[in-house]
């Protein structure tokens, strides 16, 4: 979930700190609509915009008014690539083939009235790079004559993920979204590391963190443990112990249990003395102890 919101905030920053000259100009006198050519992968950890390489492919590009566009794409890890300029027609969409790239991508595309040279921003190592060669390219353009819109995506390597648990049933969730029950195989996982935790009532919950590989299926076994308390109970004399009226052991006796309500008996060796049955409520991961003891002659037992 973290990574997922990670990559939501990353776009929403860089999409905010788009320099002026490459964001939808207030007086263009016309409009531009850019969308992908293909849907994104529906990730099972909610991550959006991301893509298998090489990518989405194509860009669909149109306006409401005949202009010409050009298109600027810049990989994360810089270089920026030019596209060839194409003439718009009103209404109708115009495919752009995008070329291939591995993470974070921003493509700037740029509609005018009339022809522009964008050669500049080839090979442009950031946006600003980008913006000042199409500033420089658009300053001879009467005003309003061009506008521009940033489209975003991320193109990952997919990998999957296999889950069995010691318990059949238990609820999987990876970076904290539920994705089923296990047994189970998780598809269209991006590589990188997630966390995976494994839950049912009555048990622990098991977590593992671990990086998914391309092409590749991870395992996870998840051996869940019951959540239990301590039962503890002794004695000053010689003693057995039924729990819910079953033998559980002699004293001094530690023993694991369910948290709950539970009727225990203390039986004395010593036939003289009174055995005890005792309400105890045993709480999960705490220690809860009956002592048993003789004063004045009588058998007692407390918890304590």
């Amino acid at each position: 979930m973290k990574r997922a919101w990670a990559g939501l905030v990353l776009a929403g920053l860089l999409s905010g700190c788009v320099p002026a000259p490459l964001r939808a100009q207030p007086d263009a006198q016309l409009r531009l609509r850019v969308t992908l050519g293909t849907p994104p992968v529906q990730a099972v950890t909610g991550e959006q915009d991301l893509y298998r390489p090489p990518g989405p492919g194509t860009l669909l590009v149109s306006s409401d008014r005949a202009a010409f566009v050009t298109s600027v794409v810049l990989p994360q890890g810089g270089g920026a690539a030019v596209l060839p300029a194409v003439p718009v027609t009103p209404g109708q969409a115009q495919v752009t083939a995008l070329p291939g790239t591995l993470g974070f991508t921003q493509v700037f595309t740029v509609a005018s009235l009339e022809p522009l040279n964008l050669g500049g921003a080839a090979g442009a190592r950031g946006v600003n790079e980008i913006a000042r060669a199409v500033e420089a390219a658009a300053a001879s353009l009467p005003r309003g004559a061009y506008t521009a819109a940033t489209t975003t995506y991320r193109v990952e390597q997919f990998g999957a993920l296999s889950v069995r648990a010691s318990q059949p049933g238990a609820e999987v969730r990876v970076n904290d979204r539920p994705v089923g029950t296990a047994p189970l195989v998780v598809t269209d996982l991006p590589q990188g590391p997630v966390t995976v935790s494994v839950s049912l009532g009555g048990y622990q919950t098991f977590t593992q963190r671990l990086t998914i590989q391309p092409e590749t299926i991870s395992e996870v076994s998840a051996a869940l443990r019951r959540i239990t308390g301590t039962l503890s109970v002794r004695s000053d004399v010689p003693a057995a112990v039924l729990i819910e009226g079953g033998a559980a052991g002699n004293t001094p006796l530690d023993l694991n249990v369910r948290p709950g309500v539970f009727s225990v008996n203390v039986v004395p060796a010593d036939r003289r003395l009174s055995a005890q049955n005792v309400l105890v409520r045993v709480n999960a991961s705490r220690v809860t102890a009956l002592v048993c003891s003789v004063t004045a002659g009588e058998y007692r037992c407390g918890v304590r």
